[in-house]
């Protein structure tokens, strides 16, 4: 058995998808709600916890995709339209005490290479500053993108993100903000759009 990892993974997918037009979350990639493909390939690696903060429509995200694994666990977001920082405020609150940091996956980024989740994972292991406050993100040809991780030490300065911006106003109290270039346009690319959402489709028909 793969010893767990103490590290939190979290998948935000509470928004209500107000660009794309249609409920991202459920949009069909080679016949498998995005979401659902994005956890699965969290779930591949041995996080000591997984989680999805939903919202919007959750009965229906439920109805639609059933995770059987332990780790796993559902969490709401009454707040979610509040923006994005509502989720990442969500999913601290519901951290145990235990875990090093919070690593979050975006819910529409389906193209994320599991070769970058290991990247990333390894990075954070040999980093061994655990004690500090730091973060980590992976950049692609210097944009960066996610997932973003974020140490435990961190915590007690999320209260500080407000609207759709994200973890980006907790960096400034980072004793260390590392970021790793990364070969994985997968990193920078997400659905906002019925636009982006093809792009996606079309960047998978020719990888195969």
């Amino acid at each position: 058995m793969v010893p767990l990892i103490p590290i939190t993974a979290v998948v935000l997918a509470a928004g209500n998808s107000s660009r794309m037009g249609d409920f991202k979350p459920l949009l069909p990639i080679q016949g498998i709600p995005m979401l659902e493909l994005v956890l699965r390939n969290v779930l591949a690696f041995p996080f000591e916890n997984v989680m999805a903060i939903i919202g919007h429509n959750e009965n229906k995200i439920k109805d639609a995709i059933h995770i059987s694994d332990q780790r796993f666990k559902w969490v709401s977001n009454i707040h979610f339209n509040q923006g994005l920082s509502s989720s990442i405020k969500t999913a601290v609150q519901r951290c145990n005490v235990e875990t090093c940091g919070l690593i979050v996956f975006l819910g529409d980024q389906p193209l994320l290479k599991k070769s970058t989740i290991q990247q990333i994972i390894q990075t954070i292991l040999k980093t061994n500053v655990n004690q500090s406050k730091y973060i980590l993100q992976p950049t692609y040809n210097s944009v960066p993108g996610h997932p973003v991780y974020i140490s435990s030490q961190l915590f007690p300065y999320v209260g500080e993100i407000t609207g759709d911006q994200g973890a980006k106003a907790i960096f400034k109290f980072a004793d260390q903000h590392f970021q790793i270039p990364i070969a994985d346009e997968g990193t920078i690319l997400d659905a906002d759009t019925y636009e982006d959402y093809q792009d996606i489709i079309q960047k998978i028909k020719k990888s195969f």
